[in-house]
């Protein structure tokens, strides 16, 4: 245990060794912990002889530099609290000393803590004369109050526990935020949740905004991303809706129910994203059948969460060369891009297509 305790020359770890007061009390904890992940977590055993670091307190009325007072080897005062079988006794009363930490941070002494100045006073008259059996009694209490503050810590502090990823409650708090519910096992999301979760503040808000989609996408791939709206289009009027005349018609008040055709224009019918200027190594992702396409096509429908219609416009700085009947990129698509060169074409021109839903 002891030779575990000592890190390698260097790291951060030695240096939380040499100048513990230049690091906060969290962050001393945690670079402890990860340097012995097999021990059980703080505040997580029954008993605490078996987690990573003792946590000490002051128990006089002093005020203190830093929120480290210091971190040492001290010997092993009490022996373990948990039953243990007759063969492992001897081992146990010539156990390695014990790494301790000493901190003024939510104590029961210092300026601020619960005891009384006097009976401070009284507990260091005791230590004087040898007697720390008083003083013992209440480090098992300071190490079990230091502990649970270091436990709410990592819970309560988003970015804590954002790290340690799903398993984390904040994960699960922040999926709720955004809307999303867990995906059928086997199913692999077109978009990584993580990606989502990242965007939190922007997904929690129910009102959805063309600017808040525009940053979604600009945010996601890292691009120039414009939102235009108020793209107008025809929309199918369905058979129950529309105006049937005879005997058996429907729909004929004039003014109310009678509809003329089968379709009806609606201004608010979708949006246009600009995409771009695009390389054309980066516009082939773009196209229907293109990784960028799936995942443009889930972050709109997920965002969006409504029936408009999305139309693109790939903005290319230049095409190349066409090649036929040769493995070669770009792979000609009729319709989608391709274009007769000779040579090398500079010069940026554009290309509309629909975003497909189904990215096939």
């Amino acid at each position: 245990m002891a030779a575990r305790q000592r890190p390698d020359i260097g790291t951060l770890g030695a240096l939380l060794r040499q100048v513990p007061q230049r690091f906060e009390l969290l962050q001393a904890l945690q670079i402890l912990e990860r340097e012995q992940p097999q021990l059980p977590p703080l505040g997580c055993s029954n008993d605490p002889q078996q987690e990573v670091v003792r946590l000490r307190g002051p128990l006089l009325p002093v005020f203190s530099a830093s929120q480290i007072t210091s971190l040492r080897l001290l010997p092993r005062l009490i022996g373990p609290l948990v039953p243990v079988r007759a063969p492992l006794l001897p081992h146990n009363r010539h156990r390695p000393p014990r790494l301790t930490l000493h901190t003024p941070v939510f104590g029961l002494g210092g300026p601020d803590g619960p005891l009384p100045y006097a009976y401070q006073e009284w507990l260091q008259q005791r230590a004087r004369v040898k007697d720390r059996g008083t003083m013992a009694f209440l480090d098992l209490f300071q190490h079990r109050l230091l502990s649970l503050l270091y436990r709410v810590q990592l819970k309560q502090r988003i970015a804590l526990p954002y790290t340690r990823g799903e398993k984390s409650p904040v994960y699960q708090q922040l999926q709720a935020l955004c809307g999303l519910v867990r995906q059928p096992s086997g199913m692999k999301p077109v978009v990584p949740e993580k990606a989502l979760i990242s965007r939190t503040g922007l997904l929690a808000n129910g009102r959805r905004s063309l600017a808040g989609l525009q940053s979604l996408l600009s945010h996601h791939f890292e691009m120039r991303i414009r939102v235009e709206g108020f793209q107008g289009g025809w929309r199918e009027i369905p058979d129950a809706k529309q105006t049937v005349l005879g005997l058996g018609g429907r729909n004929l008040a004039l003014g109310r129910t009678a509809l003329c055709g089968s379709r009806a224009w609606d201004q608010q019918r979708g949006v246009r994203l600009d995409i771009g200027p695009l390389e054309p190594e980066r516009l082939d992702s773009f196209m229907p059948h293109g990784a960028a396409h799936r995942e443009l096509a889930a972050l709109v429908t997920f965002y969006l969460a409504a029936d408009l219609h999305c139309s693109l416009r790939l903005h290319v700085q230049h095409s190349g060369r066409l090649y036929l009947g040769r493995a070669h990129w770009p792979q000609p698509g009729l319709g989608l891009g391709s274009r007769l060169n000779r040579e090398p074409r500079h010069g940026a021109y554009s290309i509309d297509l629909d975003l497909n839903g189904e990215g096939a």
